[in-house]
């Protein structure tokens, strides 16, 4: 691949600045950062994504990938095509630009994501009314509300009140203990001990997004389990190009 035409990675912009804040996204992003592949970021409100992906020509996802047609993280490669989600785009830089490997096919990485998944469901009522009103443009707030609001049957303020706080913080709790075992597992700072892997990259995006919440987010996290702060800070090199 040319430098000359460097791979574009569509992301979502954040109020303070075009700051890069979702946790999926990130996980490309980091994957780029850390192999040093040169690209260029082109921000992207969530309530243009599925027109100006579908006006690029893009195919939709396949409902097995995703059950939203269009979504970001969304790169173009320096040959014209486009990937969308997280994993098949490590996959195919993985595939391209073998070193440093991400180690794809380790196991970690599926034990990780489940376990990302399950703590999720505690902490959407505590993540998202908060990523709505401190990290989206505000042309993107009534898109985000009434999105998520059908999704989870409630409005998000509804969420808020019921489901944002000290019990599902509770219920989070043995999921980030398992999360935190298995970067202890090895020895750490990463999960397979010395040696970086995707499966990191899933759970340094989501310590971003919880770091760009604020609202004491990140330090009650790190608070419980210190070695996700471990974590972080041994990753800071790569969180460093975000433009």
């Amino acid at each position: 691949m040319s430098e000359a035409q460097p791979i574009v990675l569509f992301d979502l912009p954040c109020k303070d600045h075009g700051t890069p804040w979702s946790p999926n996204t990130w996980k490309a992003r980091l994957v780029l950062n850390y192999k040093q592949i040169p690209y260029t970021t082109q921000w992207i409100e969530v309530n243009h994504i599925a027109p100006h992906f579908k006006s690029l020509g893009i195919p939709p996802n396949p409902p097995s990938i995703s059950p939203k047609p269009y979504t970001v993280p969304t790169v173009r490669l320096p040959d014209g095509t486009y990937i969308m989600d997280a994993k098949r785009i490590a996959a195919s830089l993985e595939e391209k630009y073998p070193d440093p490997p991400i180690h794809l096919d380790s196991p970690q990485v599926a034990r990780v994501g489940e376990c990302f998944g399950r703590l999720l469901v505690p902490m959407r009522g505590i993540l998202l009314p908060k990523i709505a009103r401190n990290l989206l443009n505000p042309e993107s707030v009534p898109y985000f509300h009434e999105s998520r609001s059908k999704q989870l049957g409630m409005p998000l303020e509804q969420l808020d009140k019921e489901l944002g706080g000290d019990a599902q913080w509770e219920e989070a709790k043995p999921i980030l203990r398992e999360i935190a075992a298995l970067i202890e597992e090895n020895g750490g700072p990463f999960v397979l001990g010395g040696e970086v892997s995707y499966a990191d990259f899933i759970l340094v995006g989501a310590l971003c997004l919880f770091k760009r919440l604020g609202e004491g987010v990140f330090e009650r996290i790190v608070g419980m389990e210190p070695a996700l702060e471990t974590l972080y800070e041994a990753s800071g090199k790569w969180l460093q190009k975000v433009d």
